[in-house]
């Protein structure tokens, strides 16, 4: 089997989207020897933020010397992205054998469960120290809960998204999440609207485990666009840390990893502060609120996986604080049929004058025209264009001015695989998402 074989297969899997248990990849691990009860985790759940979080943890545990893991998801242009250990992707060759064997003992598995059993085989077989863990969709019925006991359970927010699977209130969607708390567990969060504080409080004190609610203890000092990092200022000490990853939301990120660092350390980890320093410094985290300029590129072009109203909240000010705002702008715009659009587009609409729609490489995708006529009815003024291929639009929106991509990670992945930017988050081939 080739790479790309293997990628068809799991794409073909995309439709076994299962919430009502765990009894698939608890029967799969256990033909493959249990390999997630052997592994020391820190296992991430959140509307928002929590492939920031996990990047941080894990860049601190690495600044540390430790052998470390990270199982993120969605990926961008590769599924090799997903899984990687020591800061780099697993290698194609190994995804390939990887995803051989786990099919093998699991042929029913959906799409997030076999990529979920397969990280959890190579993290244990590479002998990590700690892997960094982060939920697909929710938590208590999300694959990677079959997790016994992490060193440390972390909800970055609660917000509206995914409401087919996790409820329509703040109080349903928090419970969701809440079950990732383990028996005599610790688990940080921020602090959170009281519907959803109260039902992670619930959780924690039935499970007998501590909770920690965090308010930012980071102030963003100064920013630079051009590089896409910040310095943060610690409110108590007034110590001034570089930062690489752009956007107002990341104090919240920041302080929940400083502080869950903290507890870990009272509980014996090597992580020092200095440690968790250099992986601020050094973390690079692709399509939130990625600047790219340069290589022959007239106009700075921004992509951002905002996909929700809280991701649109949080795009939306970081743009308003951005020197970009005061420039002719053009936003691209995708979205997947299950998303709350109206309230993005209400978000976006007084940001720009022009929004050019086109349709993301999912099947889920939303129809551009849809969205067109649903922002003309907000913002009448605005220029509207609907193009169907995603790099006649961004080239569209490079000719008004400063870019703009946001609306969905596959639009961002499509959008920085046609930019030409391809790092180690993208390494590999292969265009299977979820």
């Amino acid at each position: 089997m080739t790479f790309e074989e293997a990628g068809k297969i799991l794409n073909s899997r995309q439709d076994f989207v299962k919430k009502d248990g765990l009894a698939r990849p608890l029967a799969c691990l256990e033909k493959l020897g249990n390999p997630h009860l052997g592994l020391k985790t820190i296992h991430v759940t959140g509307t928002n933020g929590k492939g920031s979080a996990c990047a941080l943890f894990e860049a601190a545990a690495r600044a540390a010397g430790l052998r470390t893991g990270l199982f993120i998801s969605p990926h961008l242009i590769s599924p090799a992205e997903r899984i990687r250990f020591g800061g780099e992707n697993i290698g194609e060759k190994e995804f390939t054998a990887l995803f051989e064997e786990v099919y093998a003992a699991g042929p029913a598995l959906g799409f997030f469960e076999l990529l979920t059993c397969m990280a959890f085989l190579y993290f244990a077989r590479k002998k990590t120290d700690l892997a960094v863990i982060e939920v697909g969709i929710g938590g208590r019925f999300d694959t990677t809960n079959v997790l016994p006991g992490p060193e440390l359970s972390v909800i970055t927010s609660v917000d509206y998204d995914h409401k087919k699977y996790l409820g329509d209130t703040l109080a349903e969607i928090a419970s969701q999440k809440a079950g990732i708390i383990k028996p005599g567990g610790v688990c940080v969060a921020p602090i959170l609207p009281p519907e959803a504080r109260a039902e992670i409080s619930r959780e924690a004190a039935e499970k007998a485990a501590q909770c920690h609610f965090f308010a930012p203890v980071f102030e963003i000092a100064a920013r630079d666009w051009e590089k896409n990092s910040l310095a943060l200022r610690h409110k108590k000490t007034g110590e001034v840390y570089p930062f690489g990853i752009l956007g107002e939301a990341q104090v919240s990120n920041v302080t929940l990893v400083w502080e869950g660092l903290e507890l870990l350390r009272g509980k014996g980890w090597p992580i020092s502060r200095a440690h968790a320093a250099a992986g601020f410094a050094s973390v690079r985290w692709p399509a939130r609120f990625q600047v790219l300029g340069g290589a022959g590129r007239k106009n700075i072009v921004i992509v951002d996986g905002a996909h929700n109203d809280e991701a649109a909240r949080a795009f939306a000010a970081t743009w308003k604080a951005s020197p970009f705002a005061a420039r002719p702008a053009a936003f691209v715009v995708g979205m997947l049929q299950d998303k709350e659009r109206r309230g993005i587009l209400e978000l976006l609409a007084p940001l720009a004058k022009k929004f050019i729609f086109t349709r993301p490489d999912s099947p889920r995708a939303a129809d551009p025209c849809v969205l067109a006529d649903e922002l003309s009815a907000i913002a009448p003024a605005a220029e509207v264009e609907v193009q169907e291929d995603i790099g006649a639009a961004l080239s569209a929106a490079e000719r008004y001015g400063t870019a703009a991509v946001l609306g969905s990670f596959y639009l961002a992945g499509s959008a920085l695989e046609i930019l030409g930017v391809r790092d180690n988050y993208s390494a590999g081939r292969g265009r299977p998402r979820t």
